[in-house]
């Protein structure tokens, strides 16, 4: 009986094209971390690693913690209860038996089984021949151009009595990009990336091609070495205290996932032009060794006057004269190593940094950026762990820098029944700690003058049901930016899942926050320290019929500032999505209107966008927003996509924007088109 459901239930998860095709469900997860956050995280990179394991799936039978580590939406926990499973009872003969394995409900076995399958029992790598490489090899070329309808105060002329003065943008109104990626089967892959964003020249007088070109190649698995990379790449290591440029596990509604993902060196295609190395590294495994060295030199943008720099530029944005005056203005080094040990309950690693600048970094002196990094040399050393012992995961990693002050996280899961999983995590980040590279659990963008205590929850009590909860308490012990003293704050979600069948899924979301900020009161000399709050509340359903797939989503915040009376803000959109039987064509509409009445009751909704594209637009003011998104394959190797997407603000503000950005005016339209050819 148990067999012939699962196998029912495995014919349906395959047999849905239109509601669990591969994109879908890579952002998805993508989703449930970024959406809450005002920081932009690099989804091209995110999309490129899953898309990448679902052509090469994961040998359920050979795998290694590392490589189920690239699946981000499983829990250390789970990770660990696979590879438990797979230890304890040999070979695993069928896929259904991953409904077998403790902490893995419905859920997540559907999002596993596009990356997973089963092969037979310790194959090795095999030779790579030249004629391997035309005969596997995947290419792929990808062509992107986007375009805003209304043109922004820095493309226009501006017109006085006395004189006509030029656009301030260089360039046209056109972003653009084109790409190559070769892949075979994982073990070699090289590609090119070429890009100038919208304002900046390409070709005309001010630039003869592209602003920005990114090259990359990587090989895996050849003899002892594990990886190869040349060209731009990116690295992590350990918890992220020293080094890590890829994602790092925040809060989210995962609330158990709390461990960075994905180590080591990897090449890297994104569009980014700050967070990258561009040199050379390797990975060399002696055993249960894996030794790793890597060099980079690449010039960096930044503001230099008299041979020093205040200040980083981290956009990549050069489309004026005075932002092509920081292009490419401070040479950087960095020279890293990290050495790993693991037994098969246990691993310890060291990772060393160090980054050599040209010349001196010199911030411009206040009280909450005393301590932050000065000078042109910085190093980092850390210590990170991991063992599990019987039902618990102890995780964490200790950091030091040039001065000796400290960064420390470490935190412990426990799965007490196979139906609920905690997490605990503590994290003390000294105000005087600082690296250029850092990236790990925290409320901060900075790892750095901070301490707080996280625990989370996760538990299935009943069939179809999911409980995901978490607290997290922190302190600031030093003034930061916008607070002129040490402040504290709590943060708390608690969201109710429910999964009836495979075609319809809800949750409800509450979520409350509470910092403290500076408030200027007239009547004082200084700033007062100030608590504000935001509640929120949010309730999604999705589901399907037949070829259609529809997403309703409602969402009601509301801030209590000391200043000033309570603010509210509520948004609701439809969705819907329809998959054509007899042609490849795809269609996906939105319609939505919000009323946020300050910047702090703003929304963040993931929208549908091109391949490698990922939108979750910053939404506030009063109006209306929708978007028209097509994807129609031409032949079996081509694909054609397209975005049409329009804001209307109805209040009775006529201008979007600031700056050179600036559109007069109460709509904003933007056009985006992408060509893929695979072959």
């Amino acid at each position: 009986m148990i067999v012939s459901v699962l196998v029912l239930v495995f014919i349906s998860v395959k047999a849905q094209d239109n509601t669990s095709t591969i994109e879908q469900i890579i952002a998805d997860i993508f989703e449930q971390y970024s959406e809450d956050t005002d920081e932009e995280i690099d989804f091209e990179s995110f999309y490129d690693e899953l898309k990448t394991v679902a052509e090469n799936p994961i040998d359920l039978n050979n795998a290694t913690r590392e490589n189920f580590e690239k699946l981000v939406f499983l829990s250390d926990m789970q990770i660990e209860n696979i590879l438990s499973y797979a230890y304890s009872f040999g070979t695993i003969n069928t896929i259904y038996e991953l409904q077998l394995i403790n902490g893995l409900d419905m859920t997540d076995i559907r999002r596993i089984l596009p990356f997973v399958y089963i092969g037979a029992k310790n194959i090795e790598y095999p030779k790579i021949y030249w004629s391997d490489i035309k005969r596997y090899g995947r290419n792929e070329i990808l062509y992107r151009l986007d375009r805003g309808i209304e043109l922004r105060k820095g493309f226009k002329e501006n017109i006085t009595e006395s004189e006509i003065t030029k656009p301030k943008y260089l360039g046209s109104a056109f972003y653009n990009s084109l790409k190559y990626h070769f892949n075979l089967k994982e073990r070699i892959m090289f590609g090119l990336t070429m890009e100038k964003d919208a304002g900046e020249a390409f070709l005309n007088q001010a630039k003869k091609g592209y602003d920005f070109y990114s090259m990359y190649g990587q090989i895996n698995n050849v003899g002892r070495f594990k990886t190869i990379v040349v060209g731009d790449f990116r690295a992590n290591f350990g918890m992220g205290l020293v080094i890590r440029q890829g994602l790092s596990m925040g809060k989210s509604s995962y609330v158990l996932n709390v461990i960075p993902r994905n180590s080591g060196l990897k090449k890297y295609s994104s569009t980014d032009e700050y967070n990258f190395f561009r040199g050379t590294g390797c990975t060399i495994s002696f055993g249960k060794v894996n030794a790793t060295a890597f060099y980079s030199n690449r010039m960096i943008d930044a503001d230099t006057l008299n041979n020093s720099f205040t200040s980083i530029y981290k956009t990549g944005l050069h489309r004026t004269e005075s932002e092509l005056l920081k292009k490419g203005t401070v040479n950087k080094q960095v020279l890293g190593t990290n050495l790993i040990y693991t037994l098969s309950n246990f691993q310890i690693g060291l990772t060393l940094v160090h980054t050599l600048l040209n010349i001196n970094l010199k911030h411009e002196i206040y009280p909450y950026n005393l301590y932050y990094f000065s000078g042109n040399k910085q190093t980092n050393l850390g210590l990170n762990y991991r063992l599990r012992m019987h039902k618990f995961n102890v995780f964490g990693e200790t950091a030091l820098n040039q001065d000796l002050a400290k960064a420390t996280i470490n935190g412990v899961m426990y799965s007490p029944v196979s139906q609920v999983s905690l997490v605990a995590l503590y994290r003390y980040y000294a105000p005087d700690y600082n690296s250029l590279y850092a990236n790990s659990f925290s409320e901060s963008s900075s790892i750095s003058n901070e301490k707080g205590f996280y625990i989370g929850a996760e538990i299935l009590p009943f069939k179809k049901w999911k409980i995901s909860v978490y607290s997290d308490s922190y302190k600031f012990t030093w003034p930061k930016f916008g607070v002129d003293g040490p402040s504290i704050g709590q943060d708390y979600l608690l969201q109710l899942d429910y999964a009836t069948r495979r075609d319809l899924n809800m949750y409800w979301r509450i979520r409350y926050e509470q910092k403290e900020k500076n408030y200027l009161n007239e009547n004082q000399a200084l700033n007062e320290i100030v608590s504000t709050t935001k509640a929120s509340i949010r309730y999604q359903l999705v589901y399907t019929y037949g070829n259609f797939s529809f997403k309703n989503l409602m969402e009601y915040n509301v801030v209590q500032n000391y200043s000033t009376a309570m603010t509210y803000g509520f948004t609701a959109l439809q969705d819907i999505s329809y998959r054509f039987r007899k042609i490849p064509l795809k269609i996906d509409l939105r319609y939505q209107f919000f009323d946020a009445q300050a910047y702090e009751n703003r929304f963040y909704t993931y929208e549908k966008d091109l391949l490698y594209a990922f939108s979750i637009p910053m939404i506030y003011r009063t109006g209306s927003r929708m978007y028209l998104n097509i994807k129609y394959d031409l032949t079996r190797n081509m694909s054609l996509w397209f975005k049409y997407a329009q804001t209307i603000y109805s209040d009775d503000k006529n201008i979007i924007g600031s700056g050179n950005d600036e559109i007069i005016g109460n709509r904003k339209n933007d056009l985006r088109f992408m060509f893929r050819y695979e072959f």
